[in-house]
């Protein structure tokens, strides 16, 4: 029974001795990791300064200091001098990103910058159900169909070009009763 007492006590022994060297060796790897890391990210850091320092500055210094506009650096313009400017500047196509305006009471149709000849497809599924239909009825369809997406199958089938394009429909003036604009 001794030998087993021996032999147990011997094993338990053997086991933490090999826990902590195991232990201590693990330890020290995860220190020489962050060393590691230290060391690779202060040669980054060299690195990059010493770059920074052959370009040249990282920044463009101001040649004067911000000042307050004066009375002189204004021009007053009347209200109607501005409008007159206005009317006078000419008129620009939007940019492709930005949404059209709303058309006003006077405007019927929407000014097309497109030169003649050059083909952009419609998207169609932008437009209601009753534009299709003007559309189509001005491209001399007839006998249409109601849902919207056999209209569009019929006006892709006969392939509308941009200077075909769909025009904005004006709402009739009654409407508009009781519809207030702001």
């Amino acid at each position: 029974m001794t030998g087993l007492n021996d032999s147990l006590t011997i094993g338990i022994l053997l086991t933490l001795i090999f826990g902590a060297v195991a232990f201590y060796l693990y330890s020290r790897m995860s220190q020489n990791e962050k060393r590691l890391g230290l060391l690779e990210n202060l040669l980054l850091t060299l690195k990059m300064s010493t770059e920074a320092s052959l370009s040249g500055p990282d920044s463009v210094e101001a040649v004067s200091s911000p000042a307050p506009l004066n009375e002189f650096d204004v021009d007053e313009v009347s209200e109607e001098d501005y409008a007159e400017l206005l009317q006078q500047m000419p008129v620009e196509a939007p940019a492709p990103s930005a949404q059209p305006p709303a058309p006003s009471k006077e405007e019927t149709q929407p000014v097309s910058e497109v030169p003649s000849g050059s083909k952009v497809d419609v998207n169609y599924s932008s437009l209601t159900t009753k534009e299709l239909q003007a559309l189509a009825k001005s491209k001399g369809l007839s006998n249409l169909p109601t849902k919207k997406k056999e209209i569009i199958d019929l006006l892709k089938g006969n392939g509308v070009s941009v200077d075909e394009a769909p025009v904005p429909l004006v709402p009739a003036a009654d409407e508009l009763s009781g519809v207030a604009f702001s």
